[in-house]
């Protein structure tokens, strides 16, 4: 399972990647969001969706300002809150994230390991009980032998 967690860790990375890289060509995506969600936070919400700052950029740049379709991936949605939390760590819980799908079958995935490798010391242990009670079966046998017939 392990090389499977590599993929999705790779994975996870070349969308982080991929985000930054659009994230450099679109600086005005992050000065609305910081700017909305700043202004959000003056309102005095203690939280928001991440996705309603993100809509409300959609709008006002397709909408109000009539400026064409803007393609804003809902996969980087939840890196511009990430980003918002690292940037203004006094609000780091104004958004209510979620673990990226990766993380989360990683997670998974380290749990099923773990169950397993502690599954894989149950049966060690209980082979060895096992044996312990052979042992003492075969001990047993051989008193009893001793006892009804008197040869060794």
């Amino acid at each position: 399972m392990s090389l499977m967690i590599e993929q999705l860790e790779q994975k996870l990375q070349e969308r982080k990647e991929a985000w930054w890289e659009w994230h450099k060509k679109n600086p005005q995506v992050w000065n609305k969001f910081e700017e909305y969600t700043l202004e959000a936070i003056k309102t005095g919400r203690k939280h928001y969706s991440h996705w309603a700052i993100i809509n409300r950029i959609r709008w006002n740049r397709e909408i109000e300002t009539n400026g064409g379709e803007f393609k804003i991936s809902n996969d980087y949605i939840g890196f511009y809150a990430r980003l918002f939390h690292a940037r203004h760590p006094d609000h780091n819980d104004f958004f209510k994230l979620k673990q990226f799908k990766e993380e989360k079958i990683i997670e998974k995935l380290k749990s099923v390991d773990e169950n397993i490798d502690r599954m894989s010391d149950k049966i060690v242990d209980l082979s060895n009980a096992v044996e312990r009670v052979n042992q003492k079966s075969q001990l047993l046998a051989a008193q009893k032998n001793i006892l009804f017939t008197g040869k060794r």
